[in-house]
């Protein structure tokens, strides 16, 4: 009994270092089911994921804690997308962005540039709803850069202050 207890707690410790050493991705959307989907494609892509639902948590989230990527929802309630963009701005943010919205096409495409214009690091933009093939793709390709090298690919939340 009690080396069953000491081998569940060795597990249990493993699985907290694996986990601390996974790269960390802020999934930041309104809707629950999609947060839920984006999470859990990025659990099996390799990633930790964190959720905000809305504005106000991702700001705090990203004021708090360091992120190795970042998906976004342009429509969060009572906040649009512009205003998360300009709040990771706002702190240089280097982390790559994935943006993921049900918005117009032309209003998302418009947004990439516009984020790109403030040098943030938008990798994709994908529709809602999102295509899962598209979506682990994506991920597997974010996991296998942090995995490469994380300082070389600007994988900080900030520049030091």
């Amino acid at each position: 009994m009690r080396e069953q207890a000491t081998s569940s707690a060795t597990a249990a410790a493993a699985a907290r270092d694996l986990a601390s050493c996974a790269p960390r991705i802020l999934v930041i959307d309104d809707d629950h089911l999609h947060r839920l989907i984006i999470c859990r494609a990025a659990a099996k892509a390799g990633f930790l994921p964190t959720e905000a639902a809305n504005y106000e948590e991702a700001a705090k989230l990203t004021r708090e804690a360091a992120f190795d990527c970042i998906t976004l929802d342009l429509l969060l309630g009572a906040h649009a997308g512009i205003e998360m963009l300009r709040h990771l701005w706002t702190l240089g943010c280097k982390t790559p962005i994935v943006i993921i919205s049900g918005c117009d096409p032309a209003v998302a495409q418009e947004m990439t540039r516009f984020a790109r214009s403030l040098q943030l690091n938008v990798r994709e933009s994908l529709p809602k709803p999102v295509d899962l093939g598209l979506l682990r793709y994506c991920l597997e390709r974010l996991k296998a850069l942090c995995d490469a090298a994380p300082a070389a690919h600007g994988l900080v939340r900030h520049d030091a202050a």
